[in-house]
């Protein structure tokens, strides 16, 4: 008799058994109590929406990331949501509508169309928080303290907490963009710090704007590297110094914690429609992050003004697949 299985499932699409089920359904429990103790409430955003409506302002980078088809009763286009934050932010400016802040919670299934480049998955259950119409630096540091306790009350001890600044890769890269460089491969050659590729895709342009890119793709470590990213990128960049002197700070509120703090200013994390800190958790034996958020002012307006957006979610399979022991 074969043991041959007579089906088999799309690439990055796995199911769940007894027993890993069972401890994913506790882990969710877990979290979403965790939530609702701290102040948020549960919402539940549809799984299918409107491909047009999807995304908001960042509609053409969640689009990329979707299953979309059309739909047979409306005859319109639509997609199966790939990420759940930005529904939290539609919910909040259309549906809420409140000019206080709000701070909402929700887990549920994702489907991606591209694979996550570390770990193949496409499909996983996301489980996050987020804090909206409150703009202050206490919003994000509330938001990255939950995302580690998040991790800790399932277990996991050994946490590195991830900073940087999304604005100043998407400043750096409207720069260059304007210069004729193709923002796509500078992005991807900032990410992976390669000396040698910066300098070929920057060959011919003025020797400040290759030295932005090259200083750029050293500023990680530790606190230290923001002093001196004040003097490498204020020639190019005028204005960041406020962001840095802001990122000094919620280190040193965040020092108490017993976490490692690690820093790489080019660092995007994920979806690129983040405005400001950027952050991520990694643990023990995870060679990707299992947590990630960040500011995402805009996303979404209220009364015609850009709504403050801080949060993050988790991917509850990849930690599971961590903890769990068959």
């Amino acid at each position: 008799m074969s043991s041959k299985i007579p089906w088999s499932l799309p690439e990055g699409v796995e199911e769940i058994l007894p027993g890993k089920a069972l401890q994913v359904e506790n882990f969710r429990r877990e979290l979403l109590d965790l939530y609702f103790n701290s102040g948020y409430e549960y919402i539940i955003p549809p799984l299918l929406e409107f491909k047009k409506n999807l995304g908001g302002k960042a509609h053409e980078e969640i689009i990329d990331h979707a299953f979309s088809f059309r739909d047979d009763l409306s005859s319109e286009e639509v997609s199966i949501r790939p990420d759940m934050s930005e529904q939290a932010a539609r919910i909040d400016a259309y549906r809420i509508k409140s000019s206080e802040s709000v701070r909402l919670c929700y887990a549920g299934n994702v489907l991606k169309s591209k694979a996550s480049p570390i770990n193949r998955s496409r499909s996983t259950i996301q489980v996050g928080a987020e804090i909206f119409g409150d703009a202050s630096i206490e919003a994000e540091i509330e938001s990255i303290l939950l995302m580690i306790e998040s991790l800790k009350i399932l277990g996991l001890q050994d946490i590195t907490l991830s900073l940087g600044l999304s604005n100043v890769t998407s400043l750096v890269l409207e720069k260059f963009q304007a210069l004729g460089v193709d923002e796509i491969t500078l992005n991807k050659a900032l990410a992976r710090k390669s000396k040698s590729d910066l300098l070929e895709i920057t060959k011919g342009l003025d020797k400040d704007y290759i030295d932005l890119v090259v200083n750029l793709s050293t500023l990680y470590g530790d606190e230290g590297i923001i002093e001196e990213a004040k003097l490498k990128l204020a020639l190019i960049l005028p204005n960041i110094e406020d962001e840095l002197e802001r990122l000094k700070k919620m280190i040193k509120k965040l020092k108490k914690e017993t976490v490692n703090i690690h820093i790489d200013l080019v660092e995007t994390l994920g979806f690129k429609y983040h405005t400001g800190i950027v952050f991520a958790a990694y643990a023990d034996k995870a060679g990707h992050a299992l947590a990630k958020g960040g500011r995402y002012d805009g996303l979404s307006h209220s009364n015609n003004q850009p709504r403050p957006a801080v949060g993050f979610d988790l991917d509850l399979l990849a930690v599971t697949n961590l903890i769990y022991k068959e």
